[in-house]
């Protein structure tokens, strides 16, 4: 008579994953399925058969009146648990009313069959043998199914009702308090019941045999909890790099089509401008020369967006661990780059200024090519980016802990135009991350003023500081400037422990409070 453990367990927040809602979700579905009440059903039709079977082979058997009463009872009550489970079942099926207050309604209907039917069996063995009876079993049946599927405390508290049951027939029958009945009338009486050597070995090992049950049965349903959390990890951990790859071939088809429209834009009007001089449409010479000139600087905005998107792939494709085993001197660097686009600045009425903190020991975890590039994207955009006169600032800082350099900061900042807002404020939700750093994305503002470009330098600066493990800052205002700001960790020697891979970026709009991609 198993009680139609329809609760559900231990149960945390509800609608979250975890031992309690596996377990909630089990006895959620028996009680839909009404399996123990059915179950009990067959336990009633199986007892009224046999005791009829009996009568025809034994006659002159005599049970007690009360035997076939209880089974009754069992009956009658299983008649208003099937009510009850029709009530809750109603908000269980319907996902509105599933709450908290439904699961702890479905555990009380629980422990009141278990609890009811633990007192049910007592009578059908007081009235059949006793604690004679080899039915004690079911003592041990129904603890086992509190184990499984309810919290352990409240399968505690049922494992203790079904021992006090159990001992206080004993404990009755021994004193007289108890009528005996047979197990078996048509043998000899034994009187075991009423021998103590026989009783107390008999309660003890019943005892023992259903903590026992309640113990293992536990471990085994936790460790079978444990195991399907692992499962459930797992499964999300895959539906996350489903996802990851879904994203990747997106983002690799767009780039694709993106870069193809960037390519082809040169290489049609370089045509176009050749065709001119070809079909003698452009015949003077001055005419001529310029239109050269076009071609050339056509040539050479495809040569340059080539170049980007090569130096792009070469750092997408590079392992961060190969990365983190080269160093890379950043006040060196920075240097170089400051000396090299200085004439570039001088051209356009920008002042350019550097500084560089006087140490040589500045070493982070990166290939040189791949910081070079980094840094000097960011200085020549900012060149790009500021109608002279304007300023560009480009600095190297150190952050200190106990007098050691733990990362170094590099700042490049102009007086430019700033980002559109747009780039800075939005997010595309599919890739997760910033628009700002999304490859060819360029601002509405950059194409209305007609300046050259890519889109591609942000994509490689993202790229190399998050390889190396660092972070990028950027605070923009549209129409007064732009400040980059990126942090490298120490490198110190190769083979130091890695650093664990993230999309560290930190976008800022005066007077927004930051977001992170």
């Amino acid at each position: 008579m198993a009680g139609t453990v329809s609760s559900t367990d231990r149960l945390g927040p509800l609608g979250t994953e975890g031992p309690d809602t596996s377990r909630a979700g089990v006895l959620v579905n028996l009680l839909r399925l009404r399996w123990f009440i059915r179950l009990r059903w067959l336990f009633v039709g199986a007892a009224l058969a046999v005791l009829a079977l009996e009568h025809l082979v034994f006659p002159a058997t005599r049970r007690p009146a009360a035997l076939p009463n209880v089974v009754f009872a069992v009956a009658a009550i299983n008649v208003v648990w099937l009510a009850v489970s029709r009530l809750l079942r109603r908000r269980l099926d319907d996902p509105a009313a599933f709450d908290a207050s439904t699961i702890r309604r479905a555990q009380l209907f629980a422990h009141g069959q278990i609890a009811i039917d633990l007192l049910l069996l007592t009578a059908l063995l007081h009235f059949s043998g006793g604690v004679e009876s080899p039915m004690a079993v079911f003592y041990i049946f129904h603890v086992a199914i509190g184990a499984l599927l309810l919290p352990a405390w409240q399968a505690a508290l049922e494992c203790a009702w079904a021992v006090l049951l159990y001992a206080a027939l004993a404990a009755g029958e021994w004193s007289g308090v108890l009528a005996h009945h047979s197990f078996l009338p048509q043998l000899a009486p034994t009187r075991l019941y009423n021998e103590p050597v026989y009783v107390v070995p008999v309660v003890l090992i019943e005892l023992l045999a259903v903590f026992a049950t309640l113990y293992f049965t536990l471990r085994i349903a936790r460790l079978l909890d444990d195991r399907r959390e692992e499962l459930l990890r797992a499964n999300a951990a895959l539906e996350r790099s489903r996802r990851s790859i879904e994203d990747l071939q997106h983002r690799r088809a767009r780039f694709m089509q993106t870069a193809a429209h960037q390519l082809k834009s040169p290489l049609a009007m370089g045509q176009t401008l050749a065709n001119l001089i070809r079909e003698g449409l452009v015949t003077e010479r001055p005419d001529v020369l310029a239109t050269c000139e076009k071609i050339i600087r056509r040539c050479h905005e495809g040569i340059t967006q080539l170049s980007e998107l090569l130096t792009l792939a070469r750092v997408q494709e590079a392992d961060p661990a190969r990365q983190r085993e080269a160093q890379a001197d950043v006040v060196q660097i920075v240097t170089q780059l400051c000396a090299r686009f200085r004439p570039l600045a001088e051209r356009k009425q920008v002042q350019l200024t550097c500084w560089t903190p006087p140490r040589d020991d500045l070493y982070v975890r990166v290939g040189p090519d791949d910081l070079s590039d980094c840094i000097g994207n960011l200085i020549d955009n900012a060149i790009k980016y500021t109608p002279g006169p304007g300023r560009v600032r480009v600095a190297v800082t150190v952050k200190l802990a106990a007098d050691v350099p733990v990362s170094v900061g590099v700042h490049v900042s102009d007086s430019g135009m700033g980002f559109d807002p747009a780039l800075l404020h939005a997010e595309d939700r599919r890739l997760g991350e910033q628009p700002v750093f999304e490859a060819f994305r360029r601002g509405p503002n950059v194409m209305a003023a007609g300046i050259p470009g890519s889109g591609l330098g942000l994509s490689i600066v993202r790229e190399v500081v998050e390889q190396a493990g660092g972070r990028i800052w950027v605070v923009s205002r549209p129409g007064a400037g732009t400040s980059f700001t990126l942090t490298f960790p120490i490198g110190g020697e190769p083979g130091r422990p890695p650093i664990r891979d993230t999309r560290a970026t930190e976008v800022v709009l005066e007077g927004v409070s930051p977001t992170k991609s």
